[in-house]
């Protein structure tokens, strides 16, 4: 993943710059594209998100480099259009097992490894550098500045709501305008989804609310506990919105690249498991949500594993047999939510069972009282005590994830503006791998 090939810093100093001069070897002026010389194990600046959309939060600077490696007395400095520094960030820590070092303006951007203020850069035009000590170890320009601070021609200005990445991850050319692309943000996570342009990604990706997942004591709505999952899917340049009313259909499905299913309460018709189906065989991605048993929240006579999975046979008493099957995900998916848990199962740590996409950035994620989920068809992606709680399969031209838990991507907000009990969603690996889902399922990872 990491790019071996990096060039050694130019010293700024006057007194060493004779000496290279001496060498036969003089520093960049302004302007200048720096050269090419190889210093290994060096990190690079790999990704910078500095135009959110309306007033400016969440932005960051991602570096790459080797995991473990020691950031004392590297530094960044921020230049504006005319080359004038206007900002210095004083690194600590060191670079996590990812590779990935996100400086995070606040506490919203939930990869973050350091937070400071000044990861706010300029919009528009400007420079930025990673110095070690006075040496300079990478530097990028973007827009159209008046003097260039970075390698070759500057990379183009994102617009708002886009970053600008190297793709792939820590290549350099030594010119900006070939190393980096503009894409949707990707804090902590490979860079790769270029958009060319504009930052959007044009892909819906729609939360079903048609069944009671406002319910009770949860609150599975973008508008209110799933804010922040929406928020940073949006933050990535997908258009994201509910189903609501009482059925999905087809119609409701047009244009959508990804279903979100968050505990539903209330079971799907054959016509809607139909529409479903064929979403994901024409294409769809379909993230379903469970959790634990006996958690009917509407007293409907339904919990989520068995919305998911079919009529148990208990409560209600009579279910039409238009409803019986429900969303019958572990015939017609390959993913069924396990009927042996319940509200007492303990609070766990999933870690990766293997190497996906999905698990990019990912070491671990909580499992709030969820279910396990017994993989049929496709593959067991985290799990902990001999137990899945991640999984996923391809169904014809589609792709279909399961999670065993609804509270893993919430955050502490209801839509009717008060708090709740669910505040997971900063957690550093839940949010990388709620957005890493969505992606997956959109094949934009």
């Amino acid at each position: 993943m990491f790019n071996s090939t990096f060039r050694r810093g130019f010293v700024l100093l006057a007194s060493v710059s004779l000496a290279l001069s001496s060498c036969g070897r003089t520093p960049a002026a302004s302007g200048t594209p720096l050269s090419t010389l190889a210093a290994a194990g060096e990190p690079v600046i790999n990704e910078l998100y500095y135009d959110s959309p309306s007033t400016d939060v969440g932005t960051f600077i991602e570096l790459k480099g080797p995991a473990g490696a020691s950031l004392s007395g590297y530094t960044l400095a921020a230049f504006d259009t005319a080359g004038t520094q206007y900002r210095t960030i004083t690194l600590s820590g060191t670079i996590p097992a990812s590779g990935y070092f996100v400086v995070a303006q606040d506490t919203t951007v939930a990869s973050r490894t350091l937070v400071n203020a000044g990861a706010d850069l300029n919009n528009g035009s400007g420079s930025l550098r990673l110095l070690k000590s006075t040496t300079i170890i990478d530097a990028v320009a973007y827009g159209t500045p008046s003097s260039n601070k970075g390698e070759g021609t500057p990379a183009a200005t994102t617009g708002a709501g886009s970053a600008l990445a190297r793709v792939p991850d820590g290549s350099d050319t030594n010119a900006n305008s070939v190393d980096f692309k503009v894409q949707a943000a990707t804090a902590g996570a490979a860079n790769g989804g270029g958009t060319g342009g504009g930052g959007t990604t044009t892909k819906k990706v729609l939360f079903d609310l048609t069944k009671a997942e406002d319910a009770g004591n949860a609150d599975w709505r973008i508008d209110g506990a799933y804010s922040d999952y929406a928020a940073a899917l949006r933050g990535l340049g997908y258009t994201v919105s509910s189903i609501t009313g009482t059925s999905i259909t087809s119609t409701s499905l047009s244009g959508a690249s990804v279903l979100v299913i968050p505990e539903p309460q209330n079971p799907f018709s054959d016509a809607e498991r139909t529409a479903i189906q064929t979403f994901v065989q024409n294409g769809g991605g379909l993230f379903m949500i469970t959790d634990h048993r006996v958690s009917d929240r509407n007293n409907s006579g339904w919990d989520s594993p068995e919305v998911f999975d079919g009529w148990d046979g208990s409560t209600p008493s009579s279910v039409s047999s238009a409803y019986q099957s429900s969303l019958n995900s572990d015939v017609i998916f390959g993913l069924n939510a396990s009927f042996n848990s319940s509200f007492s199962d303990p609070v766990l740590s999933a870690t990766p069972l293997t190497t996906h996409p999905i698990l990019n950035g990912v070491s671990s994620a909580g499992v709030y009282v969820g279910t396990s989920v017994d993989v049929l068809a496709g593959t067991a992606l985290m799990g902990t005590g001999g137990k899945t709680y991640l999984a996923v399969s391809s169904v014809g031209s589609g792709r279909v994830a399961m999670w065993g838990d609804s509270s893993t991507f919430g955050d502490n907000t209801y839509s009717d503006g008060s708090t709740g009990t669910y505040n997971n969603w900063p957690n550093l690996s839940n949010a990388t791998m709620g957005k890493n889902i969505v992606r997956w399922l959109a094949k934009d990872l």
